[in-house]
């Protein structure tokens, strides 16, 4: 899809694990986002030593490469959460998944969907809107979002009572939305487009209509708005995901959330496409 690929892939090595320094407060949960935007995404969440990848939205190869740079294996994975089966979030599972045994947990609609294509996974676990999965320390709890997808889910992380909440690919902000987000510690929200840039951009007509539509992405402003509804003093950072490349540019989504956080010191980070951004860690 157009991103660059890493020089090489390393070899496998002995997962090193960070040790806090001593006095340092212990890290419950840990969110790395590995790629996000309209050519892929991923992102890894991790606590206690399980981790769980979310989407595979990139290569195998550029996948393994993110993991082994946090001293993690493939084969290491408690599992592999699809939120639904467009390519830009699914293009490197097929790949990744052949010859491991790391389970597979999708809404079945949309496993029905990627099995069509050639997909295969040895354990593949049914995803059900506000049911939660258990994985050692982290629960994950999809819920259901507004997009032209078979299904589509965002997701509550919790570990030890701190809470990571993902939401990107949903036209609408619905009430449900807003309630998950409101409790947590770290928001991965998507600013997907500027509605000026995306009518100007070179997308067909039908495709613009579809991006705007209650079923496709969260403009820079709605987006904004969403997230002024959920800002609470117990909140501490916002990733800002899956922006446009052609319809939206950082400034202007930063610019949206700055003012969504009314003067709030949040930090705030700009998910990458072609590289993971820095990990936040509650």
């Amino acid at each position: 899809m157009g991103e660059p690929s890493p020089p090489c892939v390393p070899p496998p090595r002995p997962a090193v694990r960070a040790v806090a320094p001593r006095g340092a407060p212990a890290v419950s949960l840990r969110v790395r986002v590995i790629a996000s935007g309209s050519g892929g995404n991923a992102a890894l969440y991790s606590a206690g030593g399980t981790h769980v990848l979310l989407d595979c939205g990139v290569s195998a190869r550029r996948l393994t490469f993110a993991l082994r740079e946090e001293g993690i294996e493939p084969d290491e994975l408690s599992g592999v959460f699809i939120t639904h089966e467009h390519t830009d979030h699914v293009q490197g599972l097929r790949v990744f998944l052949k010859r491991r045994r790391v389970p597979l947990f999708i809404a079945p609609e949309s496993w029905a969907a990627l099995a069509r294509c050639g997909v295969e996974a040895r354990s593949v676990e049914p995803l059900r809107g506000g049911v939660r999965v258990q994985l050692g320390p982290l629960g994950l709890t999809p819920f259901p979002l507004p997009h032209d997808a078979a299904s589509c889910f965002g997701f509550v992380v919790e570990s030890a009572g701190v809470r990571a909440v993902q939401a990107t690919d949903l036209g609408t902000p619905t009430a449900l939305v807003r309630e998950r987000l409101r409790d947590a510690h770290c928001i991965l929200l998507e600013f997907n487009h500027d509605p000026d840039l995306l009518m100007r951009g070179s997308y067909p007509l039908d495709v613009k209509i579809r991006v705007r539509g209650r079923l496709g992405h969260l403009s820079n402003d709605q987006a904004g708005t969403l997230l002024a509804g959920c800002v609470h003093g117990d909140l501490q950072a916002v990733y800002l995901m899956h922006l446009s490349r052609e319809n939206n540019q950082p400034h202007m989504a930063l610019l949206s959330a700055r003012e969504a956080l009314g003067g709030r010191r949040v930090p705030l980070r700009v998910a990458q496409q072609d590289s993971p951004v820095e990990a936040w860690e509650g």
